[in-house]
């Protein structure tokens, strides 16, 4: 059963074109010239008839031979626009198959990109919330501070005060002992010139040195009590002078404390500057690859109008030409 397209009027075409070239119109030869195409019963059953209707060659004008080579020309050019349409579209599915990979890697590129950025984000939450911890115990710390300079304003008045009250008990030492000895030489003195005076006046005397040995107890209790005050106020001089070290001591650990936090702070800055900077990068990156992506969709759209362009070439170029005699 002959092909679809493998005619009578087709087979005695090709043997005119071959008669015109001068060629033997073997069935080989008309099947070459029909495109490979046909079964070669077939051809042979067709060139019987011609041969049997025709005994002698028939004369081939030049507009048949014309025809049939544009014929064969055209069935030429249909099979090798088939053939690179075939080629192109392969080579696009390629392509294709590569910007599908491509786009599959670019999204996981930018989902872990996205990951990053949340990453991102979450650490700069972290980063302000310990900052703003931070400035609070900075706050706290300051308060602290300005509690120990007051503490320290007051132990340093209350030790001017001390030194005042010690200078003046001490003070009031010298002139006691002033007093004392001026005491004594008076009556020293007094006792010199009342030597002479012993007998009349013994009773008087004793009488005298018993007032005097009295007041002199008196003053001498005076004195140890005023040793045991001075002494007192030494031992709280010396504990005020061991709280004021204590609280200088915290007070330089309370500025180390602060400088510590500042070098944070500006150690917590610099993080922060690199996380914009990083951030920005991924934004830029981000942007080149939609605007990468916009083109290769721009490409795409270019290739499936050129695949279509060819699609309809190659439908016009498969459609058999009229014939007379054939059924349209």
């Amino acid at each position: 059963m002959a092909r679809a397209g493998i005619n009578k009027a087709l087979v005695q075409r090709a043997r005119d074109a071959l008669l015109a070239r001068c060629d033997h119109p073997s069935i080989e030869a008309v099947r070459v010239e029909l495109g490979n195409t046909g079964s070669k019963s077939t051809i042979l059953r067709y060139l019987q008839e011609l041969q049997a209707a025709e005994p002698y060659p028939p004369p081939v004008s030049l507009d048949d031979e014309l025809q049939t080579i544009i014929s064969s020309l055209a069935q030429r050019l249909a099979a090798d626009a088939q053939a690179s349409v075939a080629a192109d579209r392969a080579r696009l599915q390629r392509q294709q198959a590569a910007y599908e990979q491509q786009r599959a890697i670019d999204q996981a590129r930018f989902e872990q990109l996205q990951l990053a950025h949340d990453a991102l984000a979450t650490e700069r939450r972290e980063a302000q919330q310990r900052e703003n911890a931070l400035q609070q115990q900075v706050q706290q710390l300051e308060g602290a501070r300005q509690r120990l300079l007051a503490g320290e304003l007051h132990g340093a008045q209350l030790l001017e005060e001390r030194a005042q009250y010690i200078q003046s008990l001490e003070t009031k030492h010298n002139q006691a002992r002033e007093a004392l000895a001026h005491y004594r030489q008076q009556h020293l003195t007094q006792r010199e010139q009342e030597v002479q005076r012993y007998d009349q006046q013994m009773q008087q005397t004793q009488l005298e040195l018993r007032n005097t040995h009295e007041q002199l107890r008196a003053k001498q209790e005076e004195v140890a009590q005023l040793y045991r005050e001075l002494e007192r106020l030494t031992q709280a001089q010396q504990t005020c002078m061991r709280e004021n070290r204590q609280q200088a001591r915290a007070l330089e650990q309370g500025e180390l404390l602060i400088r510590q936090q500042k070098q944070d702070n500006q150690a917590l800055d610099a993080d922060r500057q690199a996380q914009a900077v990083e951030l920005s990068i991924v934004r830029e990156k981000a942007r080149r690859y939609m605007k990468d992506h916009r083109e290769d969709l721009r490409t795409l759209r270019a290739q499936a109008k050129l695949i279509s362009h060819l699609r309809d070439m190659l439908v016009v170029a498969n459609t058999p030409p009229f014939t007379e005699g054939q059924p349209k």
